[in-house]
């Protein structure tokens, strides 16, 4: 095991001990000693440097694996986990602008584009007849060329506006291709919940099925509110992190 810089554990603290390693490895990883996708050390190595119990060192690696920073693979150990990407609600953002802000390469994948008709929740969520013509896009989201959501997407278009397989393998930005066709996009309303991974999303996204996923479903709407899409998103949950910013309303 790598000796790790000393770290003094109080045990005269109030603080338990557990938050007290806690911070402890918060410490390496923010100053590098730990580096994504490094492992960390054993239970064991870890108990035995800094003389607490696996129950004291199991703690603090849940309570920074909750937090996002560790990840455990079963039968390999446990690692300093990828950042999650931040995407915050209070802006409409494209998946590929909020992935560049964010430091990372966005990517797709088309894995299917269809021109049918409308029916079940996307013709109630757009506001349609069962009968109108729409367009079901389903495609694979990249970050760093890794898989890290699901997204399936429903399009009200004008008749005169179409959609090639070639386009949408070649643009990663949906909306840009929309925005080029004189869509409009304005405004959007979402719910987001946390679902486990079916098998076959499970393998489309590298995971074990079971896997924590963020289902985001929404609607966007024109700047004269008509529904434009209807969304359905499956992000892989150790991935992503959603913030909202809300306001006390005055008395």
């Amino acid at each position: 095991m790598n000796t790790l810089t000393p770290v003094n554990i109080d045990r005269s603290s109030p603080v338990p001990l557990y938050s007290q390693l806690k911070d402890a490895l918060l410490m390496f990883i923010e100053a590098g000693e730990f580096k994504e996708g490094d492992p960390i050390p054993t239970e064991r190595e870890l108990g035995e440097q800094f003389q607490v119990s696996r129950i004291t060192v199991r703690r603090a690696i849940a309570e920074l694996s909750r937090k996002g920073y560790l990840t455990t693979h079963q039968g390999k150990g446990t690692f300093v986990a990828t950042p999650k990407i931040d995407r915050p609600m209070s802006q409409l953002k494209s998946f590929s602008s909020a992935i560049t802000d964010e430091g990372h390469q966005p990517g797709s994948r088309l894995l299917s584009l269809h021109h049918e008709r409308a029916n079940g929740d996307a013709a109630s969520f757009l506001r349609i007849n069962e009968d109108t013509w729409l367009w079901r896009i389903e495609r694979l989201r990249l970050a760093d060329n890794e898989p890290i959501g699901i997204s399936s997407v429903y399009l009200n278009l004008p008749p005169d506006i179409f959609l090639s397989p070639a386009e949408l393998e070649r643009e990663v930005s949906l909306w840009s291709i929309l925005e080029r066709k004189g869509v409009d996009l304005a405004e959007s309303e979402e719910t987001i919940q946390s679902i486990a991974a079916s098998e076959d999303q499970a393998e489309l996204l590298q995971v074990e099925p079971g896997f924590p996923l963020l289902l985001v479903e929404g609607v966007v709407y024109s700047s004269r509110k008509i529904p434009v899409e209807y969304h359905r998103i499956f992000n892989r949950g150790d991935r992503y992190k959603y913030s909202i910013r809300v306001v006390r309303p005055s008395v």
